[in-house]
């Protein structure tokens, strides 16, 4: 099917979604959790190299639109602890699961205010460098130098004279390189050296103040009810990684979490949904449950080292595509 008709026929689909066919959607859902994937509950424009290098924010007024409806769609709301603990929807009920990765201050402050509005419980897997950070991490320095465009010139120099696989690159393009194809230690040495030439080491160091959270908000939002779980330390793409360099990760933020909550995690969640063959099993070393974006709803016979996702998909166009996601996880 040429590529218009197919798009044709998808927007057709949409019609299956009208308020007349829940019933049919929630039939569909029961004896299943869908675990919905948020990366920042924020404004868009208050950040902007975040938002144009990373993932959309939702904002707080949409989830709370988005969680409501599946509550008074009759959702049973879990967390990763509860799956350990054996709770599961029965065969005429279905459940949702709200999860957060990379875990800025927005997802204590924002987030939580939503979920606390609905009496719901939420997992946040926490990137730990991020914790009471003295400066920006690799990842959102490496946004914030390429969304200046004086810094990116800067930066795009110094990138093709000390990696020469980056020559030729430049804007989004030597963005996603330095992020997936060039060793960590390379990237953070580049970064540093970047930051001290453009002498930014202060306002890095207040934008780690104002974005990230503190030891304290994890605290308090674990006494409210909410898991923490782990996304890793450094938020390191797997494929930058060898096997000791990832499961030196695994073991950094579990301790990490530890130290702050006085218990271990229990759940991961991979980075990038970034893994390889062999890595559940590394991570079942150190955690329980481990969770993928794999686009796909829970059963009583998904593995608790790969429990699917679904990520967000971006700002919805309409009332159809807001009941398809929440309904499908797709579009």
């Amino acid at each position: 099917m040429a590529a218009p008709l197919r798009r044709v026929a998808n927007r057709a689909k949409d019609l299956l979604f009208l308020p007349p066919f829940d019933p049919y959607w929630r039939r569909r859902l029961n004896g299943k959790v869908l675990c919905l994937l948020y990366h920042r509950v924020d404004h868009p424009g208050r950040v902007p190299f975040l938002d144009r290098f990373g993932v959309p924010p939702i904002p707080p007024k949409t989830l709370l639109n988005e969680l409501s409806f599946l509550k008074k769609q009759g959702a049973h709301f879990l967390t990763f602890s509860d799956l350990r603990h054996g709770s599961f929807p029965r065969f005429n009920q279905f459940g949702v699961i709200v999860s957060f990765d990379d875990c800025l201050r927005d997802m204590y402050t924002s987030a939580i205010d939503v979920l606390e509005c609905l009496d719901i419980c939420g997992v946040l897997f926490q990137s730990t460098a991020l914790i009471d950070a003295p400066s920006l991490i690799w990842e959102h320095s490496l946004y914030w130098h390429a969304h200046d465009p004086d810094l990116a010139q800067a930066l795009e120099t110094l990138a093709h004279e000390r990696l020469p696989a980056s020559r030729g690159l430049v804007g989004d393009a030597l963005v996603a390189h330095l992020r997936q194809a060039e060793p960590m230690a390379a990237v953070e040495e580049l970064l540093a050296e970047a930051t001290a030439r453009a002498g930014a080491g202060e306002e890095l160091a207040r934008l780690a103040r104002e974005l990230y959270p503190s030891a304290v908000d994890l605290q308090a939002t674990r006494r409210a009810g909410h898991e923490i779980g782990s996304h890793g330390h450094h938020h390191y793409p797997r494929q930058c990684l060898d096997h000791e360099a990832f499961e030196a990760e695994l073991i950094r933020s579990r301790q990490e979490i530890e130290r702050v909550m006085g218990k271990a995690p229990r759940a991961f969640s991979y980075p990038f949904n970034s893994y390889q063959s062999g890595d559940a099993e590394l991570c079942s070393r150190h955690y329980v449950q481990v969770a993928t974006v794999d686009a796909q709803p829970i059963t009583l016979d998904t593995p608790s080292l790969a429990i699917p996702r679904f990520t967000w998909p971006g700002p919805l166009r309409n009332q159809l595509h807001f009941r398809r996601w929440l309904w499908t996880g797709h579009l």
